[in-house]
């Protein structure tokens, strides 16, 4: 089972629209299950519902999973060792998405697809991939470190609040955000 997650608080319909797209024309043919948040597209060729209070149980059954690049989805599938696609929410604020996607990416951590019509190349490609970056142990403490030099002495972004307040212990070593 495919099982597409795009989080909670910011609706990605473009994302649910293609999978149930590649389903209808059989180019995806493992059953898919959507989880579509506050979404209003509604797929007509999978499964799918818009809240449960926890995804684990999905995580767990599905073969490869596709995920929007929120923080904590990507964590937790990475300390998982799931199989997954991240597809970054363009309509996420200040783009913070493409940012986290872009540092985890950039140690060989993530397979971002950038493209939803090249999604099912990406889903078959990662029931192969294994992330080769860093382990999850060090994964967000090495994260906070780059984004601390890339900021340069500006103001942190929403990609360092988020990370902050996951990882408290992690961000207490420098400035608070």
């Amino acid at each position: 089972m495919i099982f597409v997650t795009v989080g909670t608080t910011i609706p990605f319909d473009a994302l649910i629209r293609q999978v149930d797209r590649f389903v209808a024309m059989g180019i995806l043919k493992e059953p898919v299950v959507c989880q579509i948040g506050t979404g209003t597209y509604r797929p007509k060729h999978c499964r799918f519902f818009t809240f449960q209070p926890s995804l684990d149980p999905w995580y767990r059954q599905a073969s490869v999973v596709v995920a929007h690049g929120g923080t904590g989805t990507v964590l937790e599938l990475l300390r998982m060792e799931k199989p997954f696609v991240a597809v970054a929410n363009p309509l996420a604020a200040d783009d913070h998405q493409v940012q986290f996607l872009s540092k985890l990416e950039s140690v060989d951590s993530v397979l971002w697809c950038r493209d939803l019509t090249e999604l099912p190349a990406y889903i078959r490609r990662a029931l192969d991939y294994r992330p080769q970056g860093l382990p999850f142990g060090s994964l967000a403490h090495h994260l906070i470190e780059r984004i601390e030099r890339d900021v340069n002495g500006k103001p942190r972004n929403r990609l360092w609040r988020l990370l902050a307040v996951r990882f408290p212990s992690a961000s207490q070593k420098g400035k608070s955000p």
